[in-house]
């Protein structure tokens, strides 16, 4: 049972059977918030995953080969949410630091593509820097959507798991005590 709005889906578990078992298993408050987090994780996994592995198969248009995606597929990530008990599966944005270290930017391409794009002309001031001095056509980046068709085939999946994740770390975290 979910409702499906813009990017936000919501999911209903049996939470009468969820704290029966945190009764049972006579957890804390910590131990079980831990549990359910760890089960919203393994659902995120899940999501995480598939379009992990829908990025090795965008196309480079100009060689015509898959993409080199081994650096890039460590910025799909998820986050699970520690006071709404919630998760998200996103493309991490780069602040701050450079392109060469988190080239995270370039998935926002390949995910939604890009128009014509072309090198401009520059000023003869700057003749002998390493800009081109006329311009030139560098291409198109025609959207592979990697990630929204991963999030749209695995959402049903997360969903029906989440409640049997959500036990199994309950289970494992009482077994540790």
């Amino acid at each position: 049972m979910s409702s499906i709005e813009k990017d936000y889906i919501e999911v209903k578990i049996d939470v009468a059977r969820v704290n029966r078992i945190f009764k049972e298993l006579n957890l804390s408050t910590d131990e079980s918030r831990k549990a359910l987090r760890r089960g919203l994780a393994a659902s995120a996994r899940v999501i995480q995953r598939q379009a992990k592995s829908n990025l090795n198969t965008v196309q480079n248009r100009a060689s015509g080969t898959t993409l080199a995606a081994t650096n890039l597929k460590r910025w799909v990530r998820y986050v699970v949410y520690k006071r709404t008990l919630g998760f998200r599966v996103h493309i991490q944005e780069s602040r701050g630091s450079s392109k060469k270290e988190n080239p995270s930017f370039l998935l926002k391409f390949f995910e939604e593509g890009t128009d014509e794009r072309f090198n401009k002309r520059i000023k003869k001031e700057r003749m002998f820097s390493r800009r081109l001095r006329k311009e030139r056509y560098t291409g198109k980046i025609s959207a592979s959507h990697f990630f929204s068709t991963a999030s749209k085939s695995k959402i049903g999946e997360a969903q029906s798991t989440l409640q049997k994740h959500i036990e199994k770390h309950i289970q494992k975290i009482a077994s540790k005590r």
